[in-house]
Formats: structure tokens, sequence, C-alpha cells
């Protein structure tokens, strides 16, 4: 079943781009807590990667099934 453009906008929009500091302060974690999580390769954080810079999208599907299962 395709996704349509109208809903694939929506889901777009609701994603919201953060920093690893921003994301360790709404999960009330020490920011390198978040930053050993999105090196470490067995279970690492969805981020995306922009050169140096390290992404977060929050809202997104990614980060919430990853959240989900870290609460199992």
């Amino acid at each position: 079943m395709a996704v349509s453009d109208k809903s694939r906008e929506t889901q777009i929009s609701a994603v919201e781009v953060i920093d690893a500091k921003e994301l360790a302060e709404r999960w009330k974690l020490p920011y390198s807590w978040i930053r050993n999580r999105s090196r470490d390769t067995s279970n690492r954080i969805p981020h995306v990667k922009l050169g140096r810079y390290v992404r977060y999208e929050w809202g997104s599907q990614a980060l919430a099934e990853w959240w989900a299962r870290q609460r199992r």
C-alpha cells in the first residue's frame, strides 16, 4: 500500500530536527549518553549525519520504535 503525497507531507512536517543536546534534555539523560548511543553499532539511536553534525528526527517513526525497544 503506497503512502499518498499528502500523508507523507504530514509525516515529514510532524518531524522536528534536533541535536544531541536537545535530545538529552528531552529524555532527561546526559549528553554523553546520547552521543555514545549514537556511535554504538549494536543498538544505535537513529540519527542523520550531516558531515560532522549529528541530528535526530524528533517525532519520527524510527526514533519512536527505537525508544519502544528500550522499554522492553
